[in-house]
């Protein structure tokens, strides 16, 4: 056996025939192309029974990556046998004698980064000379650029199809908010990606302090493991150290539990979102060292991705949760506001009356009662409280309790005002109060005395001029001075006679150009004067929704008739 590492300066015309060959070969930037093409420019130059070509692999191990011929004492699949390993650790070339064969083995040095070992087997004991390893070390410093070269092209198509792939899947997660539709679109995602035998989601239970396990692929034993305590298994160990877990034999690691048989390489990446820990992919094999850092690599940018969606999908979630929740309250609260209001209109041998409510919500701020006083008294209230929803719905019904009380007390309206506004201002809501009308029908004395706390001015028609106009009776709102005088007015009543008392949703109605308007509503009322006040009102209403269209639900619209018989 021997070996040298002498070689001899090569002429110029030497120089000149292998130039074109180390051109040929660094013009070929796809990986799988350039090893044959290496192979073929060597034959040109070099006699050789056989070749091969290690390439320093990932996980830091040396691959066959192509061989030609039928190499002998190179045949090891795994190393290439002592001589390559040796020139791999040393960096050296090396020419020794197997018996009747002779093998130059290589070192691919790309500056100081090491890249492989090319391998040569010969018969002729000349064919390894001086100038024979001068002429495959020239190659091989060429050939360490040209694979280096080829593997940074590769991998910025890769990269670039990888950024491609991870834009459109961020699209699709983007458009997913439901969680569990979510999980089980990522583990479609994640298999484009990296090839797993198993797969599963486990998402963080913060109040638990645990793993949750949201979505599995082919792991048919995983039900009793559906919940893993964040200080357990590679999974936690994932999740509390917010870095991924590569184990290439889990039987070696005390941590690893054991789900699906015969599992031998696992890979967890942990989910993070802004600092913080949502879940983990978990990625199972039964090959021996499976994964790699290479996945690692690829899997990171995906993970941030799929923990912001994540996270979107969890917060439309809840939103939902509390939606549900909020709707099925507001629908109670609806309900019960339904049932404050009069289930039909009193009837009356002297009056005919109709009540019609258009809420712009669920829940609204306008309000109306009736009170049967006595046999030929009759009184009603409309109300409009400041604000929309929730706090307009509690305030109007507080209002409507309070004005109802006082009623039945058969104060005069002016005086009922006065009470009721005290009422009001000792349990005082900022912003919130309440503008209404009281009104009360003596049809033994045949006269209306109305009071009034800012509504809009209710309209009288007058069936003997028939004509119909607004009662001007101004006032301040209910809850917002104390000690506030009212005024009233005592109207005679006749037959035919017909009042309007209505909220401002009604005259402030708007259609993009203008008001509906009080003119409006005199004029409706003077049209219809002939019919019921139910008829009246279905009128006023059809009228109304003609004209507003979309505009009217800005407001609510509340309205009430009385028609003297």
């Amino acid at each position: 056996m021997s070996t040298t590492h002498e070689r001899e300066p090569l002429t110029e015309s030497e120089v000149a025939q292998i130039l074109p060959a180390v051109a040929r070969i660094e013009s070929v930037l796809d990986p799988d192309a350039l090893l044959p093409a290496i192979a073929k420019q060597l034959r040109g130059l070099v006699k050789y029974e056989a070749l091969v070509l290690y390439l320093l692999g990932p996980d830091g191990r040396m691959h066959l990556a192509h061989s030609e011929g039928e190499p002998k004492a190179l045949s090891n699949p795994d190393t290439g046998g002592a001589q390559v390993r040796e020139t791999a650790d040393k960096h050296q070339p090396f020419v020794r004698s197997h018996d009747s064969i002779h093998v130059l083995t290589e070192p691919l040095l790309h500056g100081d980064k090491f890249v492989g070992v090319l391998g040569l087997e010969a018969n002729q004991s000349r064919t390894f000379g001086k100038r024979g390893v001068s002429i495959v070390h020239m190659i091989a410093d060429n050939l360490a650029t040209a694979i280096e070269n080829a593997t940074l092209h590769r991998d910025a198509r890769w990269y670039g199809g990888l950024l491609a792939m991870l834009y459109e899947a961020g699209k699709e997660m983007g458009a997913i908010l439901e969680l569990d539709v979510l999980c089980d679109h990522v583990a479609e995602i994640v298999h484009r990606v990296v090839d797993y035998e198993m797969f599963a989601i486990f998402l963080v239970d913060e109040k638990a302090n645990e793993l949750v396990l949201k979505t599995a692929r082919q792991m048919a034993n995983i039900a009793p493991r559906r919940r893993i305590a964040l200080s357990e298994g590679l999974t936690g160990a994932a999740a509390s150290s917010k870095e991924p877990v590569i184990v290439g034999d889990v039987r070696e690691d005390p941590r690893y539990i054991a789900v699906e048989a015969d599992v031998r390489s696992e890979l967890v990446m942990p989910l993070v979102f802004k600092g913080r820990v949502v879940g983990v992919f978990d990625l199972e094999s039964r090959e021996l060292n499976r994964f790699t850092h290479e996945h690692i690599k690829v899997l990171t940018p995906l993970a941030s991705q799929v923990a912001v969606a994540i996270e979107n999908a969890r917060l439309y979630e809840d939103i939902t949760k509390r939606e549900n929740r909020y709707r099925k309250e507001l629908g109670i609260a609806q309900r019960i506001q339904e049932g404050l209001f009069p289930e039909d209109s009193p009837k009356g041998a002297r009056w005919d009356a109709s009540a019609h409510f258009l809420p712009a919500r669920e829940l609204a701020g306008d309000l109306f009662d009736f009170y049967d006083l006595a046999e030929d008294k009759l009184g009603l209230s409309v109300g409009d409280v400041a604000g929309k929803g929730v706090p307009a719905a509690l305030f109007g019904a507080f209002t409507s309790g309070t004005i109802r009380a006082r009623a039945f007390q058969r104060a005069a309206p002016k005086e009922l005002l006065f009470r009721a506004n005290r009422t009001l201002i000792r349990r005082a809501v900022e912003g919130l109060y309440c503008a209404l009308t009281y009104a009360v029908f003596d049809f033994q004395a045949n006269e209306v005395r109305i009071a009034n706390s800012g509504l809009p001015y209710p309209i009288h028609y007058r069936a003997a001029q028939k004509k119909a106009a607004p009662i001007v009776l101004p006032g301040v709102p209910l809850g917002l001075f104390d000690n506030i005088e009212y005024d009233e007015i005592a109207i005679p009543v006749e037959s035919g006679d017909i009042f309007v008392f209505h909220s401002d949703g009604l005259t402030e109605a708007w259609n993009g150009k203008e008001e509906f308007g009080s003119a409006r509503l005199s004029a409706l009322v003077a049209k219809h004067a002939k019919k019921t006040a139910s008829e009246m009102g279905d009128e006023i209403e059809k009228t109304l929704r003609n004209w507003a269209r979309k505009h009217l639900a800005n407001d609510d619209v509340t309205f009430v008739i009385v028609r003297v018989a």
